[in-house]
């Protein structure tokens, strides 16, 4: 048996045959014509290659301009050699080739691959073609953390979606706290608990891109705007690139999605963790959210500092940020998956890689769908970025949210 999800081939112009490529282009062009005015330039006019729109509730929606390349990259060995993934644009005619896809099998430790038998990949596409250039022009770049028992590739619709709009996504590996080391738990494997690991790896990300950047012999080489630097984080993540934006200059906007420090799960009374960012801020919400409670994500959002916003998705659970709870053909994500291989998940990660996926027997309630709820996400997720490091000078992406989308129940903001 083979699980293999492919839903961004159903909503993705990236995934068609390359025979039919030239049409979509001559669309895409034709598009641009009626909808793109110009391309932005950065503060030093060099030009950047992100299109200028006359934005709206619902500019984002849909995929950008670009198709999307990933490749997987690693953090220097002695800053622990972490892999890392990147999204990145490319001209629509070049988005062809072979699909970037991830198995989950691959992010777990060998003992708990083994269970699966061989024949079973849990697998999901990343939105994107590996082995593919950099569209021409300069991005700006956003790291991206995951959760808690997560991993790199695992909100790849999310990330993908940033990439289709001018946006180059790097995403490391948290080994202290990835799927792979709290399933290593199960067979007395210890990770390490030194604090703001994950922190680091996001610096270390950071650095390497700006290498990547000079470096003569990179595909990334003068494609990268790093004077234009977004940090974004899943849960946990959202912490960590909370911490993150608070410590590192280089970092000029951010965005929890269910997750933060300061006034949530996760705070500390020193260092980066009691830290409040002083970059343009938003965070995300799920008004279900079993794992980190609705009412905390409103605190952090009290705490957080000018200018900020704060948009809360109705119906939806923990995991409505990531792919997880689309794997397995929808049954109970991850978690239905792991059950239906006999695999023994300790009932906290059962909590932590189900809630908000339908299709499991002991799950609380009905939720939305996910794939119902990610149009609003990207939106959001999108028009932020691009205001908060100074594509667009209008905040109308931003605005009338729960109007243009009936999963948003709640969109505050302060300037």
């Amino acid at each position: 048996m083979v699980i293999q999800e492919n839903v961004e081939r159903s909503r993705s112009p990236r995934f068609i045959p390359h025979a039919i490529l030239g049409v979509m282009t001559l669309l895409a062009l034709v598009a641009v014509a009626f909808g793109i005015k110009g391309f932005n330039h950065g503060p030093d006019k060099s030009g950047d290659n992100v299109p200028k729109l006359s934005v709206g509730p619902k500019s984002f929606v849909g995929n950008g301009p670009f198709g999307v390349g990933v490749t997987t990259l690693h953090l220097p060995a002695s800053q622990g050699g972490n892999a890392v993934e990147l999204w990145y644009p490319v001209k629509p005619d070049e988005a062809h080739g072979t699909p970037a896809v991830y198995d989950v099998k691959s992010e777990v430790p060998q003992a708990v691959a083994d269970i699966f038998p061989k024949t079973v990949h849990v697998t999901y596409t990343e939105g994107g073609f590996r082995g593919v250039p950099v569209a021409d022009g300069r991005f700006p770049v956003v790291v991206f953390s995951h959760g808690f028992a997560g991993f790199k590739t695992q909100s790849a619709h999310l990330t993908s979606h940033l990439a289709s709009w001018g946006f180059v996504v790097a995403a490391p590996d948290h080994p202290n706290r990835d799927l792979r080391a709290q399933l290593g738990m199960i067979f007395g494997q210890t990770p390490s608990t030194k604090p703001y690991l994950d922190v680091h790896d996001l610096q270390h990300t950071i650095s390497m891109l700006g290498q990547l950047n000079a470096g003569d012999h990179s595909i990334f080489k003068g494609h990268l705007d790093m004077n234009r630097v977004g940090a974004m984080g899943h849960s946990a993540g959202g912490a960590a690139t909370e911490a993150l934006s608070a410590v590192d200059p280089r970092v000029k906007a951010w965005i929890g999605l269910a997750g933060a420090t300061v006034g949530a799960f996760g705070q500390t009374t020193s260092g980066p963790g009691s830290m409040l960012p002083k970059v343009p801020s938003m965070i995300m919400a799920a008004t279900d959210d079993g794992v980190v409670h609705y009412k905390a994500m409103l605190r952090s959002y009290g705490r957080l500092k000018t200018p900020k916003r704060f948009v809360a998705l109705g119906n939806s659970g923990h995991l409505v940020f990531s792919d997880i709870c689309r794997l397995g053909d929808g049954k109970g994500g991850l978690v239905g998956v792991g059950r239906s291989a006999g695999l023994p998940i300790p009932a906290n990660l059962a909590k932590l890689g189900s809630d908000g996926c339908n299709g499991l027997a002991d799950s609380p309630k009905t939720y939305l769908p996910v794939q119902v709820v990610w149009p609003a996400i990207d939106q959001a997720v999108v028009a932020q970025f691009r205001f908060a490091l100074g594509f667009d000078d209008s905040q109308a992406g931003l605005e009338n949210l729960a109007k243009a989308f009936s999963v948003v129940s709640l969109n505050l903001s302060r300037n």
